[in-house]
């Protein structure tokens, strides 16, 4: 049996890192919004914007590496922002003007073969559900997760999120993630403790050039939440 060993990542693992993200991203919906992009043009593409996020405060990204030391799974957390936000004291209007000028330098970075539109779209209705949902309250944020196709069914995503449950517990602050409705991941995630608390739905894709519908689950682990325990089936599925 392979031995694993969970670990920060740095920056020289950026191209690993992009490159799971870009396997990871299979789904109808995914493929939707990557338009005519090719999984190497966004691995390529993604890796410098990783080495960036990796130096931001507050941005973790922890892996697991296999016995040869490649990298086998990731995943890429914020944590808690120690800075008091004068956001809350916004008025409405002001909120809007900001909005808009963070969805402007949003879609500027948008790789060119994407579907924008849709992306952006999709972007600002997952941060209004994490508002909705959080209320203001501090949090851990799963921004991205991923497992290479060939390391799968291992646990190894499990123990990237696992992971931070110490230090959500010992802050006494939730821990946040978002998924497709229809993701198997689902039952990972509530075996782990997640609650679902919202939903997110894009009720007509065919505007962006898909089909049908998508929906967005909002998930929350509550401090010292316990594991529903070992679940054989679920563990498979990561």
């Amino acid at each position: 049996m392979s031995h694993y060993t969970l670990s920060p990542a740095a920056p020289e693992d950026s191209e690993a890192i992009a490159s799971l993200f870009a396997l990871s991203w299979q789904s109808p919906f995914t493929q939707l919004q990557l338009g005519d992009m090719s999984t190497d043009a966004l691995s390529s593409t993604m890796a410098p914007r990783i080495v960036e996020s990796m130096s931001k405060p507050g941005s973790e990204y922890v892996v697991m590496r296999a016995e040869d030391g490649t990298v086998s799974a990731v995943a890429h957390w914020s944590a808690p922002s120690t800075v008091t936000s004068d956001q809350d004291e916004e008025s409405a209007e002001d909120k809007a003007d900001r909005q808009e000028i963070w969805i402007q330098e949003y879609r500027k970075k948008l790789p060119e073969d994407s579907n924008k539109d849709l992306i952006v779209d999709f972007t600002v209705g997952l941060r209004e559900l994490r508002e909705q949902v959080l209320q203001g309250r501090q949090h851990f944020l799963l921004e991205n997760i991923a497992t290479h196709p060939a390391h799968r069914r291992r646990r190894l995503a499990s123990k990237l999120i696992e992971w931070v449950f110490p230090r959500a517990d010992e802050q006494d602050v939730l821990v946040y993630l978002d998924t497709a409705s229809d993701n198997e991941a689902m039952r990972v995630y509530k075996r782990l403790g997640f609650e679902e608390k919202g939903s997110r739905v894009i009720e007509d894709l065919s505007k962006y050039g898909g089909e049908g519908s998508h929906m967005h689950v909002a998930l929350v682990r509550m401090p010292g939440k316990d594991s529903m325990g070992d679940c054989t089936e679920c563990i498979a599925r990561v």
